[in-house]
């Protein structure tokens, strides 16, 4: 177990390190200057860590306090359909997720994904073929589109499960973490519909503020024209930097939760691991093309 603070009372010195845990409250180490063996009280809501293999150095990150006190040695409660949860992920996310790390799995984080994934696919379908005549788009290339919607569904699905795997791994061997990686796959998949819904506003944006415009032919454009697309793109990319930043406020918080890493350390994580999907994406993007809604 990893203390910052141990007072040798041979030599006085001052050290951090690992405490073996001898099983009465207690835990014992040997002093690095006179190597009396010093044995004080574990502190109460560490996190039990394990150095990494020929670890040596006293403030390694394989170890640290912990940023959820007592969450993970807490027993898990029954799985259950937590939608006050849900809803308070928004406002309250790490005290959301605390709750949602006791008492949901990974199976009901999955389907949460699996659910919306498949809703988010329909609609970006549907408002592809809605607003075809923007993109010249016909009535085959709307038939194609079914394809297409399914294709972009399988897309979202493994881009959602590398983001996760990704943050659990960079979680642990960079910041030290716990590197659950179901719990982190659970956790970010409570943070799906979040992601659909800013979707979904941010498809209705375009779908208003551009209606009536030909996008193919912007020399046909009247000034009210112009002035409508000026008053749509700001709105439109307004809208998305608050809504990405909601985002990943409330992603990095799942991770955190999930890994018992820092703010700051899970917003960073947050940050490699969506690169890592919109990898994903990209290549997905060069191999067919997904509707307008969904594409990378």
């Amino acid at each position: 177990m990893y203390v910052h603070r141990v007072r040798c009372p041979s030599c006085g010195l001052v050290f951090a390190g690992y405490l073996d845990n001898l099983g009465d409250g207690t835990g014992a180490v040997s002093c690095p200057k006179c190597d009396a063996r010093v044995v004080q009280a574990l502190p109460a809501h560490y996190v039990e860590q394990i150095p990494l293999h020929g670890t040596d150095v006293p403030d390694h990150r394989a170890g640290h306090a912990s940023h959820h006190p007592g969450l993970y040695s807490q027993p898990k409660r029954p799985p259950r359909l937590d939608l006050k949860d849900l809803v308070w992920i928004g406002f309250r996310p790490v005290k959301a997720f605390e709750s949602l790390y006791l008492s949901t799995n990974l199976q009901r984080g999955l389907s949460l994904v699996v659910l919306f994934s498949l809703l988010y696919a329909s609609v970006g379908t549907l408002f592809t073929a809605d607003v075809g005549d923007l993109f010249g788009y016909d009535t085959t290339d709307a038939l194609v589109l079914c394809l297409r919607g399914f294709a972009s569904w399988i897309v979202t699905m493994l881009a959602f499960l590398v983001f996760a795997v990704v943050a659990a791994v960079v979680a642990k061997s960079v910041y030290g973490g716990r590197g659950e990686r179901s719990a982190t796959i659970t956790l970010v998949g409570y943070c799906f519909p979040g992601y659909v819904a800013v979707s979904f506003v941010l498809l209705s944006i375009f779908t208003v503020g551009f209606e009536g415009l030909d996008i193919n032919d912007f020399s046909s454009w009247s000034a009210a024209a112009m002035d409508q697309a000026r008053w749509a793109a700001a709105v439109l990319v307004s809208d998305a930097l608050v809504s990405m930043t909601w985002l990943l406020w409330i992603v990095s918080r799942a991770i955190g939760v999930a890994n018992d890493i820092s703010g700051s350390e899970s917003v960073l994580t947050a940050i490699i691991a969506a690169i890592a999907a919109g990898i994903v994406y990209v290549v997905a993007g060069a191999a067919f093309r997904l509707p307008i809604g969904l594409s990378p």
